[in-house]
């Protein structure tokens, strides 16, 4: 996929987001969870539909049906097209399992749950947890078997599936328990109010402020992902248009450079805000003082510094080979 189309799905998806976030704060009942979306809205839209009379009652039950039984037409299209693995009769099972999900958002009344409110949370973290496990094991079976071509493309795809995920975990889930954190500090505020009582040393703005930098210090690490990423793509397709050549050398320099000034930065943000919440302490009604080590961000700097450079001294010694030749 070129690159200003893979941008455009990535604004999308953070648009889409960003207005989930703010949609689950003014209307709650509906937009309990992201891992909920989009089932939890289908089983409200099916419910009304069902509701609505013989003719809605009928037509509930075939979009029921036909959404729940996609991952079959998946096994029907790849069956098709002679590309079925092993692991593509799963797809079935997914079926079931997505049926069942419809079932229980159309009526979420029969959900049980020992927390009161995450049942819905949980049911499409059942499922998505599924569907990714699927996923994995099927991206690993092509690749055993693939040519080097076909691998350049699926580490391309993973890349691009990378980025979605670090543009989820920016607009999605930490902008929404920042939401949720300020809506929160609201509630406070408005009893304070409404009770006559004098807030002291204490700030309802301030706090709310250092939740905002709180929220940045803790998607920096995924920001600076994100960057790696699309600097990894970029030097995936020097090497593949010439895998020894001055251009492929410099970005797998620029790369290497890049992931460590975001390890330098993200260690530095993170101790910068700590600080802050000390010297403003007085005036907050929340703190958030914990040593937060973003590990699997940090892996993933680390591996990417690791290639970068492995590709960098892979070159340098085919050049010595050459001069020697």
């Amino acid at each position: 996929m070129k690159r200003r189309g893979m941008t455009l799905i990535l604004a999308v998806e953070a648009a889409a987001c960003v207005v989930f976030c703010f949609l689950r704060t003014s209307f709650f009942g509906g937009f309990t969870s992201l891992a909920a979306f989009p089932f939890e809205q289908a089983g409200y839209v099916l419910r009304q539909m069902s509701l609505s009379g013989t003719a809605g009652n009928a037509a509930a039950i075939v979009l029921y049906l036909t959404l729940g039984l996609l991952p079959c037409l998946a096994w029907l299209l790849l069956k098709k097209q002679g590309r079925l693995l092993a692991v593509d009769h799963l797809l079935p099972a997914l079926s079931v399992l997505l049926l069942a999900v419809i079932y229980y958002m159309v009526n979420p009344g029969l959900i049980v749950s020992a927390v009161p409110g995450t049942g819905k949370w949980l049911l499409g973290c059942t499922f998505y947890s599924a569907l990714s496990g699927y996923l994995v094991i099927r991206v690993l079976a092509v690749c055993r078997r693939a040519r080097p071509e076909t691998l350049e493309s699926v580490l391309q795809g993973l890349l691009g599936f990378l980025k979605m995920v670090f543009v989820y975990l920016i607009f999605g889930q930490n902008l929404d328990r920042l939401l949720n954190s300020l809506r929160d500090m609201g509630n406070v505020s408005g009893g304070l109010y409404a009770d006559g009582a004098a807030q002291g040393a204490q700030s309802v703005g301030l706090t709310c402020l250092f939740f905002g930098l709180g929220y940045l210090v803790d998607v920096l690490p995924y920001v600076f992902d994100l960057g790696i990423v699309f600097w990894a793509g970029r030097l995936l397709a020097a090497l593949k248009a010439d895998r020894w050549g001055d251009a492929a050398a410099e970005l797998a320099d620029r790369l290497a450079g890049f992931c460590a000034k975001a390890l330098g930065i993200t260690a530095g943000a993170d101790v910068m805000f700590n600080v802050l919440q000390v010297l403003f302490g007085a005036g907050l009604y929340r703190m958030d003082l914990v040593i937060h080590v973003p590990v699997l961000s940090i892996l993933f700097v680390l591996a990417a510094l690791l290639s970068a450079r492995y590709i960098r001294e892979a070159q340098k010694l085919k050049k010595e080979h050459d001069l020697i030749i």
